[in-house]
């Protein structure tokens, strides 16, 4: 059974009077909580890998001494030789992707769907330290790891939403807030999007937070188009076989107009069956570059008496629709018959598969094929007993 974040607070009762609505504290939602590395194994993460990381200091560096100065990745074990002892901050993004343990931290969170789940990402922070006050446009929960921080939130809307101008960061100008929490080690702050906050350490801390992807109208329109422009069947022109004379060259005229657009309503019209794939497709797909890893190839290949784990950053996802599924994983698309309804829905749900789970689904070559994928990129590796 999943954790239950909210105590006493069901998790049906938390997404009806919470989620994407106001704030909600929540104290102990991870008890006895263990920090998982030190900062020093956290900077050589940083200075060993591609992850994608920054340094924040709000006082800034000589000779510029601007505030508010970043760094971003690649970084160098020179970055963290130079940092102040106080008002600085060291963030990394898509912590699970290279500590996959970590993935037990968004585990909880999947009564929300899992598309909808972007990254884990954690700051540390020197006494003092913070990215400033300002506002997020998708949901967050923030886990207190080692340490404490000073949570501070504005819940009005009429806020002033001017930017300090000319910052490599967004921070608001003005913060006056009216509401503050003191979190400890395995308390929890949850906030919807757009609620303006700002979280000062006190002493050294560590602060996790799960993020959760909110796509915008418009991306989801420039990437489905660009799909369509693939598309042979939208190659037709615009014709005109019944023209008249017109009297001035320079009116676009309504008929035109309307022809024109009606050229293109009915080839979008005409497209609307496929959206259904294309937003699976482009949900389960892996965002920014993954952990470079050298593929073995003793493990390249399925084998029905092996355990297998998923990582949690690999996205599985299916539709039912017209009678048959459609499997979603990382930008590919399978289609199977309903017959596959439970196995799929395993898949799905399950990120370890014990021997022989899998054998009805290794029985279709294409899902087969990919799977064998995922083991020579090992988003998907023999388990470990």
């Amino acid at each position: 059974m999943r954790q239950n974040l909210f105590g006493q607070l069901s998790t049906e009762d938390f997404l009806q009077n919470y989620w994407q609505k106001k704030p909600l504290v929540i104290r102990g939602a991870f008890p006895d909580f263990e920090m998982p590395f030190s900062a020093e194994e956290l900077a050589g993460l940083a200075c060993d890998t591609d992850v994608p990381a920054r340094i924040i200091m709000e006082k800034g560096l000589p000779p510029e001494n601007q505030p508010w100065q970043v760094k971003n990745s690649p970084l160098s074990e020179n970055d963290f030789l130079t940092l102040p002892d106080s008002h600085c901050t060291f963030v990394v993004n898509d912590l699970e992707r290279y500590i996959p343990e970590l993935g037990n931290l968004i585990e909880p969170f999947r009564f929300i769907p899992d598309w909808r789940i972007d990254d884990l990402m954690v700051s540390y922070a020197e006494d003092k330290g913070s990215v400033g006050p300002h506002t997020d446009e998708y949901d967050v929960f923030l886990i207190q790891g080692a340490g404490r921080r000073r949570w501070q939130i504005i819940t009005r809307d009429d806020y002033p939403k001017d930017l300090i101008p000319d910052l490599p960061i967004a921070i608001l100008k003005e913060f006056e807030a009216d509401e503050e929490w003191l979190l400890e080690p395995g308390d929890m702050l949850y906030l919807p999007p757009n609620i303006p906050h700002y979280g000062i350490a006190e002493g050294q801390c560590f602060t996790f937070s799960v993020g959760f992807r909110a796509p915008r109208t418009v991306d989801l329109l420039q990437n489905w188009l660009e799909t369509l422009s693939q598309n042979k069947a939208l190659e037709q022109r615009f014709s005109d076989a019944e023209r008249k004379p017109q009297e001035n060259p320079g009116e676009i005229t309504a008929p035109d107009l309307a022809a024109l657009s009606q050229q293109m309503f009915s080839a979008i019209d005409q497209q609307k069956s496929n959206i259904n794939i294309f937003l699976g497709k482009h949900l389960t797909e892996t965002r920014g570059d993954l952990p470079q890893i050298e593929p073995d190839s003793s493990i390249q290949s399925y084998h029905k008496d092996s355990d297998y784990e998923r990582e949690t950053w690999l996205r599985f996802a299916y539709i039912e629709e017209d009678n048959r599924l459609h499997f979603f994983a990382d930008g590919q698309h399978l289609e199977f018959s309903l017959d596959y309804k439970e196995a799929i829905q395993e898949l799905c749900e399950d990120y370890f598969y014990p021997a022989g789970s899998l054998e009805k689904l290794i029985q279709n070559s294409a899902f087969l094929t990919l799977f064998n994928t995922f083991l020579a990129n090992e988003s998907i590796t023999p388990a470990i007993d």
